[in-house]
């Protein structure tokens, strides 16, 4: 069942409040967004004050007339694919529908990488062991590729997309409108196949488990092999495979490499570059509690609402309202809207968020979700890259997933990015990442840094 989404509307200073996937390269793209709210919403200033919020962003209004129209159409297309069948086919990763898509740079549609687009949903297992669709786009890259090895299919994990069913990055590729897009088009210039899945309820029926360790993983590893089960010319069961991402991608990573020896043995995985994990979810909800990105909160706390930990509960009229908004909404909009509201003033007991990580059914929750625990770790060899000055995940809850590997026998290899905030990390990332692939498909052997760590 599909979610509607508030319509976003730009918001004064917003290329500071992306977080967790950041999406300054889409604002680049398009207006910044926050959502309409009768508490200070874009749409509620007076026509002045709305005038100074589209000259300090460089809009005008057709820019936002235009925005809003994609929206609504993104709001609204598309249903029938996403919709749950009645049957799910019996075996992880397979195949339950796929249709030819579009993939854009840009929502002018004006950059087109060189690269076939099949969108596919697919079957997957989630945490609670219950088989439940998942949904993703498939890239055939049309760039040559000049190595003498086959051609490798690069699984790319999202960052934080949002809870609403429209922020899909499957429905988002085809518009233009999704940062990723970048990272998406330099893989397939570099001759990768990608494929990028949705997670488990973006997009298709049922609550997003934001950050759910299990639920990420198995999104990552089936979407692989629905890619590899789609009959694609270069994607089948003998491909080599990389993982990528950053943040959500980066958590989303990680967990696939440590569960791909189990869940998903058949897989050529090769090696993984994993950019600033929030391995730690506790650690990271305190580092963003009241600031510009206390909304993400909002998001960790739907999915482990879905999980039986009663969060909303906890929370006032107000922070009852803000979370029921942010479980139908997309980052940008989330993030902006709740910019700098104090967390204590959403309670029902004046605590903040970041104190209501210490009740002991959210601990265990997020204690679950945490990466190197209990000995879990990848068999391949992986990139920890994670910025120094990083302002959303704490650079010591990469620096620790590293260390946890590496007392487990894995090789890493542990890169300090120096662009200051995750933003920069973000954009620093990519051609980090480009380059750590082309050096392992290159044949050359990974130098692990765990003797200095």
């Amino acid at each position: 069942m599909s979610r509607s989404t508030t319509r976003p509307l730009p918001l004064r200073r917003s290329a500071g409040a992306l977080a967790l996937g950041a999406g300054l390269l889409l604002a680049g793209l398009q207006p910044a967004h926050a959502e309409t709210t009768p508490d200070g919403g874009f749409s509620e200033l007076p026509r002045s004050e709305q005038d100074q919020v589209l000259k300090d962003e460089g809009l005008t209004r057709g820019d936002v007339t235009r925005e809003d129209a994609l929206q609504k159409l993104r709001g609204s297309t598309d249903a029938d694919f996403y919709s749950t069948p009645a049957q799910l086919p019996a075996t992880n990763g397979d195949v339950v529908r796929s249709e030819p898509s579009t993939f854009y740079v840009d929502p002018v549609k004006l950059i087109k990488p060189n690269a076939s687009a099949t969108r596919v949903m697919y079957k997957t297992t989630n945490s609670k062991n219950q088989a439940v669709p998942a949904s993703g786009t498939v890239l055939q890259s049309k760039n040559a590729w000049r190595k003498s090895s086959p051609r490798p299919l690069v699984v790319l994990s999202p960052g934080t997309q949002g809870m609403g069913d429209s922020c899909a990055p499957s429905r988002q590729l085809a518009m233009g409108t999704n940062y990723e897009g970048i990272n998406v088009s330099g893989l397939v210039n570099a001759g990768y196949n990608v494929v990028v899945p949705d997670y488990i309820g973006l997009g298709t029926e049922g609550t997003h488990t934001y950050m759910n360790r299990v639920d990420q993983a198995h999104a990552v590893l089936d979407a692989v092999r629905a890619a590899q089960r789609l009959g694609v010319k270069g994607m089948d069961a003998t491909t080599p495979v990389a993982a990528v991402g950053y943040s959500q991608g980066g958590g989303a990573t990680a967990s696939a490499v440590e569960s791909a020896s189990e869940y998903a043995p058949e897989l050529q995985l090769k090696s993984a570059w994993v950019g600033a994990p929030p391995a730690g979810l506790a650690a990271t909800g305190k580092k963003i509690d009241s600031t510009l990105f206390t909304g993400l909160s909002l998001y960790v706390m739907g999915a482990a609402q879905d999980s039986g930990v009663d969060v909303r509960g906890k929370l006032n009229a107000d922070g009852q309202r803000r979370y029921d908004k942010a479980q139908d909404s997309c980052v940008i909009g989330t993030v902006l809207g709740e910019a700098l509201v104090r967390s204590t003033k959403l309670t029902t007991d004046g605590r903040s968020f970041s104190q209501l990580l210490g009740d002991p059914e959210l601990k265990a929750y997020l204690d679950e979700q945490t990466n190197g625990a209990a000995g879990r770790h990848p068999r391949v060899p992986v990139r920890i890259a994670h910025g120094l000055t990083d302002d959303v995940v704490p650079y010591q809850a990469g620096r620790n997933l590293a260390k946890d590997w590496c007392a487990s026998g894995s090789n890493v290899s542990m890169q300090t990015l120096a662009t200051p905030t995750h933003l920069g990390g973000y954009v620093e990332g990519i051609p980090s990442m480009l380059a750590y692939l082309d050096a392992r498909f290159n044949g050359i052997p990974q130098t692990s840094s765990c003797w200095r760590l």
